[in-house]
């Protein structure tokens, strides 16, 4: 069973989060970077996978292979030669073209 609250690692100690916090999270090597509401953002010594395989399937989908969005703060896609999805921080994430099939199958779309 999954949980709504997150333990973050620091390098200062442990941070908490909700899960619904969670606008994004970005690869860097053998670190990742996570971006919260209000601006806040971490940096875990965690590859992307690893912080992945914390998380909520319901919410979260890889978009890139150093991208890992919650869907809950995606405000559109556009949809160009450099598709991406705008999230609600006004940031806009690539999106690979192996994996825009799986991100569109996620919305029900009108």
């Amino acid at each position: 069973m999954r949980k709504e609250h997150l333990a973050i690692t620091t390098t200062t100690g442990l941070t908490f989060v909700k899960q619904s916090e969670l606008l994004y999270c970005c690869s860097d090597g053998a670190y990742t970077k996570i971006y919260l509401l209000g601006g806040r953002k971490l940096t875990v010594s965690k590859n992307l996978k690893e912080v992945e395989s914390t998380l909520t399937d319901d919410f979260f989908i890889r978009i890139h292979n150093s991208h890992l969005i919650n869907l809950n703060h995606a405000v559109g896609y556009i949809n160009n030669s450099y598709n991406c999805v705008k999230m609600s921080n006004g940031e806009e994430l690539a999106v690979s073209r192996n994996r825009k099939k799986e991100l569109m199958d996620r919305f029900v779309k009108i």
